[in-house]
Parts: structure tokens; C-alpha cells; sequence
């Protein structure tokens, strides 16, 4: 009837503390920032680290006149 709850540290949005019993074992729980009390110039900052722009593929050179005579030295025979 009575599960097992272990001490943790939970730590407000505003930066306070409060030591609790939770019924999972963690050392520290910390409750998600709400964005709407955020500044703007930090809720763009969050979103932005939340989900970066995709990186563009990078298009490999294309080398169409390459001289094989210069590299025969080094093939196998």
C-alpha cells in the first residue's frame, strides 16, 4: 500500500529549492520554464537552442579535368 519514496531537490522556475520525498530515485528534479513569463529576447534564444536551423549539405568539388598523368606514379603495378 505504502510505496518507497526517496528524498530529492526540487528546483523551482524561479531558482528556489525545496527538499521533497518522490517515489522515483533522483538526486534533482527541475520543473520546465514557462515561456510566456520569459523576455522575448530569451524566449527566442530558448527556441532557437530548442531547434536549430538545418545545416546545408555541402556539395562535394567536382574535379573534371584531372590530369592523370601526374598521379600515374602512384597506381600499383
Amino acid at each position: 500500500v505504502y510505496g518507497r519514496l526517496y528524498p530529492l531537490l526540487l528546483v523551482r522556475t524561479d531558482g528556489s529549492t525545496v527538499h521533497i520525498r518522490y517515489k522515483e530515485p533522483k538526486r534533482i528534479l527541475m520543473l520546465p520554464v514557462d515561456s510566456s513569463t520569459l523576455p522575448e529576447a530569451e524566449r527566442k534564444a530558448r527556441l532557437r537552442r530548442q531547434f536549430p536551423s538545418k545545416l546545408q549539405a555541402k556539395q562535394e568539388e567536382v574535379l573534371e579535368e584531372l590530369d592523370l598523368e601526374k598521379y600515374k606514379k602512384f597506381w600499383k603495378k
